[in-house]
């Protein structure tokens, strides 16, 4: 039960955070972004393992350390480095759509890596899921003028895609790890990892000083901050939380409720058009999560 609890959180509090990242990428780039939001993270992950006590170098093998590391390189640096670029590109309801892939790249990595057994029902509602990625995709033949604005559709989904496929290989790596993991210091490493990677990429990149720049306080932090507290500490803790204390493919599927309410807080803040199609692709999404729910 807390499993699912926790699991369900993860997906209220993310999709609470993808509102406000599709607000805060008028004013940060994808990198700089990731970066802001990793720091916020660290730093309330910190303060809250003060707080409680929570050693910072348990005695852990290297390889738990290393695992870790690996994890966060993969579903925060690439991830939301992907996701946030999606992010810029696509509307938060069509993110919300592309967020279903997350659901069967987990079923898949917890299958190759976990052992877990993919049955019929899970099989048929991965193949809804991904149906409704397409149909809620489908490109407008309205005006011949927009173009570039259909490649950057073609662009978005992709990466989204991309971005999805890195999360689930990140969670999925360290599931049998957090069963004996504390959920706080797992994330901490994750955080640090994600971290200095990104640092290294603003390092040698040659847009560093405009990435420097747009890390300055300004009135973007007032969207920002609550994004990243909610997206990447509340959500991601409770997302760990939720892996750590059921099984991977269930978890997958209470997360996948972030589908539903991105597409409702877009309709209600972001005034995001409620489209024929985007209504049948989150009917399929819907139905794919129940058939691997209940098969």
């Amino acid at each position: 039960m807390l499993g699912a609890i926790l699991s369900l959180c993860a997906a209220f509090f993310w999709a609470s955070a993808v509102i406000l990242f599709k607000k805060s990428g008028e004013d940060f780039s994808p990198v700089s972004l990731n970066l802001y939001k990793s720091f916020v993270a660290l730093i309330l992950v910190s303060l809250t393992m003060l707080i409680l006590d929570i050693p910072f170098f348990p005695d852990k093998p290297v390889n738990d350390w290393l695992l870790l590391a690996v994890s966060g390189f993969l579903g925060i640096t690439l991830a939301d480095l992907f996701f946030f670029m999606a992010l810029n590109r696509l509307s938060a309801g069509l993110v919300a759509i592309v967020e279903c892939l997350y659901l069967p790249s987990v079923i898949f990595f917890s299958f190759i890596l976990l052992g877990e057994n993919l049955s019929a029902g899970a099989i048929i509602g991965g193949i809804l899921i991904l149906s409704a990625v397409f149909l809620g995709s489908a490109i407008r033949k309205d005006t011949q003028n927009n173009t570039l604005e259909n490649k950057n559709m073609i662009s978005g989904i992709i990466i989204g895609c991309l971005s999805m496929v890195f999360v689930a290989a990140g969670i999925v790596i360290i599931k049998e790890l957090l069963e004996h993991t504390d959920i706080f210091w797992a994330t901490l490493v994750r955080v640090c990892a994600a971290i200095v990677s990104l640092l290294i990429l603003v390092l040698f990149h040659p847009k560093r000083k405009q990435y420097f720049r747009e890390l300055k306080f300004s009135k973007a932090w007032f969207i920002a901050f609550p994004a990243s507290v909610s997206g990447n500490f509340l959500a991601l803790l409770c997302w760990m939380g939720g892996m750590k204390y059921t099984t991977v493919s269930k978890a997958a599927i209470l997360n996948q409720m972030s589908t539903i309410f991105i597409f409702i807080l877009a309709a209600i803040f972001l005034k995001e058009k409620i489209t024929i199609n985007k209504s049948i692709a989150i009917l399929l999404a819907l139905a794919g999560v129940c058939l691997t729910i209940f098969s």
